[in-house]
């Protein structure tokens, strides 16, 4: 029995080494046909490479441009708050109505500016108006610094109630007004 192991062991092993396939060692010219294959997908792969960059930043420069827009849409300029003094307040109303929540809190947050800046306007001219004399208040300083405080005073009531309209318009949206309390 050991001598059939023997043989069938040796058997197997005859037949193993005899049908395995040698690996055949790639020949001096298959070695050099392949380096300039390589080359080639550098290249396709540099190529492809700078056409995706060239996309990107084609897209950036779409993006950029786009929040921009959007960033010159949700900016409110001072000049533009008391260009509104001049339009009755159904226009505004009217303006606040087809305005969406971003806009109308890039308006509120300009009129809380404006506001402020025409408050302290006041109190200055205020401030002036009490420290000057008696005889100079009747005078020509009196008499333009009083007109100067009711031309404020007229524009600060303007814009309260043009401010009272954004704000109105964003508590109908939900938006929490405790920031906006001047």
């Amino acid at each position: 029995m050991k001598q059939v192991v023997f043989y069938a062991l040796a058997a197997g092993l005859v037949l193993s080494a005899g049908c395995s396939k040698k690996e055949e060692k790639p020949s001096a010219p298959a070695v050099s046909a392949a380096k300039p294959a390589m080359p080639t997908t550098v290249a396709q792969i540099t190529g492809k490479v700078a056409a995706v960059t060239a996309q990107a930043q084609a897209a950036t420069k779409e993006v950029a441009q786009k929040v921009e827009a959007v960033k010159s849409a949700l900016t409110v300029k001072p000049d533009q708050v008391m260009a509104e003094l001049n339009q009755p307040i159904a226009d505004i109303k009217a303006k606040a109505a087809a305005l969406g929540q971003p806009e109308l809190l890039a308006y509120a947050n300009t009129y809380k500016t404006v506001l402020l800046e025409k408050k302290d306007q006041l109190a200055g001219l205020t401030s002036q108006l009490k420290a000057l004399p008696m005889a100079d208040m009747l005078g020509e300083k009196g008499i333009a610094l009083k007109n100067q405080l009711s031309q404020y005073t007229a524009q600060l009531a303007g814009l309260k109630e043009r401010y009272s309209v954004y704000l109105d318009m964003l508590k109908k949206l939900g938006v929490n007004l405790s920031a906006f309390g001047i």
